[in-house]
């Protein structure tokens, strides 16, 4: 029998690919966020989930608030109506609104034997949110893990199971490469910078041709925020992609997407991870790419070479794609959550 699942995610993308695997092994989910009616989602990065169950009176309960950020207030203190369905909440990395409302939420898990309340953590977790979860992990709060790494946060309060984030490798495919360029797809690369890393993409593809893309980019020459589809398109045809992570993120959907589609990828070193003092110790994008440095020289190299040699490019392309769907492919996350979900 499938769960009840609110999820309070405040993150678009990830509310599209945990609402789509939810359903996908037989939940039922409600998205107090931009999912919030999967017919049409708020943000147009990522299209409609039709095939996801629409609930119009859990909806209602939401805009029932009738404030100015509906949304934000009901992931502070989610509806009575909204508790009464759910037998399972999902909570991201606003932590202090589970903090705020915890009492109740904490009776409310009392309450049935089958309910549960899971953290999952997104690479967003710092020394001070453990110290503010740990409390709540005594009273029963469940955490889900994205990384390993995530383990050498200071304080650490524990997990209860590690399940990575995951991309569907039908939709992740198509790899050609035929633009002779090096791109990135990063939120505000420039603006958000040190915690995107902006020096190091900035010098590691000095004189190559280069596209930095995604909301934002038009700040540094790019064009700005791509739908879904050009998105894609562009991690197909381009020769490859340097990746700079964002702090103080293990690695991220960016990195899955375009290992996935087979774009050659070279990752940012840990070194460069200083805005958190243990930041290296958090961070495994170049270990799962499994081509990078902490030089930006020598992947400024890398890059020249995969742009001067096709063939090079497509076998950097097999190798890396391959260990993408061993660690992230969809199938393998489903089943995970699925026996954790059970």
């Amino acid at each position: 029998m499938g769960r009840r699942i609110c999820q309070l995610l405040s993150h678009s993308i990830e509310s599209y690919d945990q609402m789509r695997l939810y359903h996908s092994i037989g939940h039922e989910v409600f998205d107090i966020g931009g999912y919030i009616d999967p017919r049409s989602p708020h943000d147009p990065k990522r299209p409609a989930l039709p095939e996801v169950q629409f609930y119009p009176d859990l909806k209602q309960a939401v805009d029932d608030l009738g404030t100015d950020d509906n949304l934000r207030v009901a992931q502070e203190h989610i509806p009575d109506k909204v508790l009464e369905w759910a037998d399972t909440i999902v909570m991201h990395h606003y932590l202090e609104r589970m903090v705020g409302d915890w009492p109740r939420l904490r009776d409310w898990l009392r309450g049935d034997k089958q309910r549960r309340i899971i953290w999952r953590t997104v690479g967003q977790s710092a020394e001070g949110n453990e110290a503010m979860m740990a409390p709540l992990r005594a009273e029963g709060l469940e955490r889900v893990a994205y990384s390993p790494k995530e383990a050498n946060i200071p304080g650490y309060c524990g997990h209860d199971a590690i399940i990575r984030f995951y991309k569907n490798p039908s939709e992740w495919d198509g790899w050609t490469g035929e633009w002779p360029g090096v791109i990135n797809i990063t939120q505000h690369l420039r603006q958000r910078d040190p915690y995107t890393n902006w020096g190091f993409w900035e010098a590691a593809t000095q004189g190559l041709r280069r596209e930095a893309l995604g909301p934002g980019s038009e700040a540094i020459g790019g064009p700005g925020e791509l739908s879904f589809d050009k998105m894609r398109d562009w991690l197909r045809h381009a020769r490859c992609y340097v990746y700079v992570g964002t702090q103080p993120a293990s690695y991220t959907l960016g990195l899955i997407e375009a290992l996935m589609t087979g774009t050659p990828t070279f990752s940012i070193g840990p070194s460069h991870m200083k805005v958190f003092p243990y930041g290296p110790l958090l961070f495994e994008g170049h270990e799962i790419a499994g081509l990078g440095s902490d030089d930006p020289g020598e992947v400024n190299a890398m890059v020249k070479e995969c742009l001067a040699f096709p063939a090079h490019a497509r076998r950097i392309s097999e190798t890396q794609r391959a260990r993408a769907i061993e660690l992230f492919g969809m199938d393998t996350i489903a089943a995970q959550w699925r026996e954790y979900l059970a």
